[in-house]
């Protein structure tokens, strides 16, 4: 029990330095080695392949639970707003959005007016 937990202890600990140091593509390096390095010393400690396999699971969600925290930690006085694709507390885009568009639309429509109707025969 003492060698999982250390696996454990040691995938969340990788997992936050990740996500204070790195952007989320660490995590392609990340997430193998964790599930490399984890599997490989739990086999030597003498682990089945069924105990084995639930504690490199549960070790890799360690690491990405660790990443998320590390990240939120870093970028606290962003907040969550931060990771949302708009604002939905107004219904309105935030600053990184184009919330002009219908506008930019209708002005190039009175720019370039449509073709009248060809008169009637």
């Amino acid at each position: 029990m003492i060698p999982v937990l250390i696996a454990l202890a040691a995938s969340a600990l990788l997992g936050l330095a990740t996500g204070f140091v790195f952007r989320v593509w660490a995590n392609l390096v990340v997430a193998p080695l964790v599930a490399f390095g984890s599997a490989v010393a739990l086999f030597h400690y003498g682990l089945g392949f069924f105990e084995g396999t639930l504690a490199t699971i549960a070790c890799l969600f360690a690491s990405q639970a660790a990443y998320l925290l590390g990240t939120f930690l870093v970028m606290s006085d962003a907040g969550v707003e931060c990771f949302l694709a708009e604002d939905l507390f107004d219904n309105e885009p935030g600053e990184n959005c184009e919330s002009d568009i219908t506008g930019n639309q209708q002005q190039k429509r009175h720019e370039h007016p449509s073709r009248s109707l060809p008169p009637d025969t």
